[in-house]
């Protein structure tokens, strides 16, 4: 019994050391943060969770913007985003679990990102 025991600790050990393992999502697969990529497709076939990244890949013309909801859902760039980014490289932690809401600036229509972060 003392042998399968420890078996079960050593099994469950590495369980534990592989879920707390952070990964780099690159939203957009290889065609990056662009009107060209399907970024809500893409964010349906991964699943985030608090201290993983999102990594936009882009160039500068398709900025960044971390928005509300209300935001999100009317492209209404006359309200304030929460966040910008426009270095064409962005790496975001997700520090908690939610709903982010994501839009380019100037191509609103063709480029947002609804994700949902896991605990």
């Amino acid at each position: 019994m003392g042998k399968n025991f420890a078996l079960l600790v050593f099994i469950l050990s590495l369980s534990c050391a592989v879920a707390l393992v952070e990964t780099d999502f690159y939203v957009g697969g290889s065609k990056g943060w662009s009107p060209e990529s399907d970024v809500s497709a893409w964010a349906k076939s991964v699943k985030p969770r608090v201290g993983d990244t999102l990594v936009k890949q882009y160039t500068t013309e398709y900025d960044v913007q971390e928005v509300s909801q209300l935001l999100y859902r009317t492209c209404n760039t006359n309200l304030k985003p929460n966040q910008v980014y426009n270095d064409g490289y962005t790496v975001i932690e997700m520090t908690q679990p939610g709903d982010l809401y994501y839009i380019s600036g100037n191509h609103c229509e063709d480029l947002r990102l609804y994700i949902q972060i896991d605990p």
